[in-house]
Order: C-alpha cells, then structure tokens, then sequence
C-alpha cells in the first residue's frame, strides 16, 4: 500500500497498551527524544489509517450520491468509519502505552 508505511506489518495489528509498552522496552533507551521518536514511529501507521479512512468516507460518500454507484459508495462508506474508530483506537493504545512506560522509568 502506498500510504502505509512499510516497516511494521500490516496496519490492521491490534494495538493494546502492554504490547506498546513491550515495544518502548525493546527499544532499550531512557532518552526522551528517542522515546518520542519511537512513539512517532508508532503513530504513523495509525495516522494513515484515518487519513485513508477519510479518503474512502468522502470517496463512498460521492458514490452514493450518484445513484447507481450507490452499492459500492454505501460499503466505502461504512468501511471508512470502522477504519476511523480503529485508529482511534490504536491512537489511544499508543498514548497510553508510552505514558505507561515514561511514568515506570521516570522521565518527564
């Protein structure tokens, strides 16, 4: 895909925040600019996730609006709001999980 970065797998892993913070530990760095860059990392996955899922929202959208396109634009659409609160949600696990592990070490 080629809005999807291509380092860590596939973009639809379920993210919880034990697994971030196994992530940040694997890491092996205390630095808080290393960590932040590790976060980022994380983060751009699920960033385009919702961008593609705004794409197909507003590409479903127009779809149904003409008629006849309407069995394919109602699925975009659809299809495009499950990916946006599946990358909420991936968001959420990320900030929790590095929030988890910055206040374990204790770096501010």
């Amino acid at each position: 895909m080629g809005l999807v970065p291509n380092d860590q797998g596939t973009v639809f892993r379920k993210l919880d925040s034990r697994a971030v913070v196994g992530m940040f530990k694997s890491n092996g760095s205390r630095d808080p600019d290393v960590l932040h860059a590790e976060r980022q990392r994380m983060m751009a996955q699920p960033k385009q996730l919702k961008l593609l899922s705004m794409i197909m929202i507003v590409v479903g959208g127009f779809f149904t609006v003409t008629v006849i396109l309407a069995i394919a634009g109602i699925p975009f659409v659809l299809f495009g709001i499950w990916m946006w609160f599946f990358s909420k949600k991936q968001m959420a696990a990320i900030e929790s999980g590095y929030a988890e592990y910055v206040a374990s070490i204790g770096v501010s």
